[in-house]
């Protein structure tokens, strides 16, 4: 039981959940990107795995709900680079689990002040090493036991979105599929085995929301949904599917 639960944690970093990006850009290029995964289903497939008794052992047989703030332990991460720790500091997590009842929430916000910055932050959250993963290695201690996470097995392990080169300046949104860094994402997630994982788990679904300070213009994928004053563009996938053919969730957005 805990060594599925370990998994928990990383399988929120590879996408393998549904999970919700939401981005707002203001007018002067500063803005929040968060980025939210839903575990419940991988936490409805564990439980069949162990019992009461289980949930006792690893101290999940209650609920947590944990916000924890990057500020907190960013000065103490000795694997994340100066420039990275910057990008990290005014970001939070917020971790909800409640086994029993199968609910589980992994969520990260994360402020920047320019489309420079924010250009550095998804390259930091995408990178395999030396990012975020890395701190979480001094974070794990206020989630319960099964949340302490060993990060020897899953540090390069690879994430949907690093398969994306994104672009970001004013008047432009662009996520285009990197070739090279999505042939090692497949050779490095053995798909069959995500495939026979999505037929245990279900649907799961990735969602992309951008939020812009000005009317959209013109937008490159014709499965973008549009809000009513035209701000808002939401891309939605069906997971399995996009990790096939990941230009699903590729896309120029011009405002």
């Amino acid at each position: 039981m805990r060594l599925l639960l370990l998994l928990l944690l990383p399988v929120a970093f590879i996408s393998c959940t549904d999970t919700r990006e939401e981005l707002e850009i203001k007018s002067n290029g500063s803005g929040t990107l968060v980025m939210k995964s839903d575990l419940s289903k991988l936490l409805e497939m564990a439980k069949s795995f162990g019992g009461e008794t289980d949930l006792a052992k690893d101290g999940l047989d209650r609920a947590y709900d944990t916000t924890m703030f990057m500020k907190d332990y960013i000065d103490t991460a000795k694997d994340v680079p100066a420039d990275k720790k910057e990008l990290l500091r005014n970001g939070k997590v917020h971790v909800i689990m409640n086994v029993k009842e199968s609910v589980g929430k992994f969520d990260m916000s994360f402020p920047f002040t320019s489309t420079d910055k924010l250009q550095q932050l998804y390259a930091s959250l995408n990178s395999s090493d030396g990012g975020l993963k890395n701190l979480f290695g001094g974070m794990g201690k206020n989630l319960p036991k099964g949340g302490e996470t060993e990060q020897g097995n899953d540090k390069n392990m690879p994430q949907i979105a690093s398969v994306y080169d994104i672009t970001v300046k004013d008047g432009l949104y662009s996520r285009k599929v990197n070739k090279e860094r999505y042939d090692a994402f497949t050779q490095a997630m053995k798909l069959d085995e995500l495939k026979q994982m999505g037929s245990m788990l279900g649907d799961m679904d990735y969602t992309l929301s951008v939020k812009l300070p000005r009317a959209i213009k013109k937008v490159s994928n014709s499965k973008v949904t549009l809000s009513d004053d035209k701000r808002t563009a939401t891309l939605k996938t069906e997971l399995m599917e996009t990790f096939q053919h990941p230009e699903l969730l590729a896309l120029d957005i011009e405002y």
